[in-house]
């Protein structure tokens, strides 16, 4: 991994807020429930109109922001649908009630995205350092090289 490269698993650490974007261009409010690997796991509604358009193996975008650490990543992945028990007892929580008729929903399914390209980009945390980054980059000439780093993500 090159040094402006970040790892899928450091950028998953803080939990953050994650959209999922589909073929159609929307983007939807997702809770990534596991990380193994490159693939990023979700539970959902196989009754939606979104996920009856869904088709096998479709490439979508998944766009994450921890905006408290200024952090903002885009990643491509192609998602696959399973109703796999095993795997949707490992991904259940109670707190999934809220959206579910309990673990044996017969809409609930398990979204994977094989994530298999990224990049990221990682600012200063606050208005106060970016403007602090902005000056010295001004006084010293490196412009936007003071802002922060972007990168690649290694899935």
């Amino acid at each position: 991994m090159s040094d402006d490269a970040r790892s899928l698993d450091e950028i998953m650490e803080s939990g953050p807020i994650t959209m999922l974007v589909t073929a159609d261009q929307k983007a939807r409010p997702m809770t990534v429930l596991e990380q193994d690997g490159s693939r990023l796991s979700f539970l959902t509604d196989r009754s939606t109109e979104w996920m009856q358009e869904m088709t096998e193996n479709e490439q979508v975008a998944i766009v994450i922001s921890d905006p408290d650490d200024s952090v903002f990543v885009s990643l491509i992945g192609t998602a696959r649908v399973s109703d796999d028990k095993e795997t949707l007892d490992g991904l259940w929580s109670p707190a999934l009630e809220a959206w579910f008729d309990g673990r044996d929903d017969p809409n609930l399914v398990a979204l994977h995205v094989d994530v298999h390209d990224g990049e990221y980009w990682d600012g200063p945390a606050t208005g106060a350092g970016r403007a602090l980054r902005g000056l010295a980059g001004m006084i010293t000439g490196e412009g936007r090289k003071t802002m922060g780093e972007q990168g690649d993500v290694v899935p």
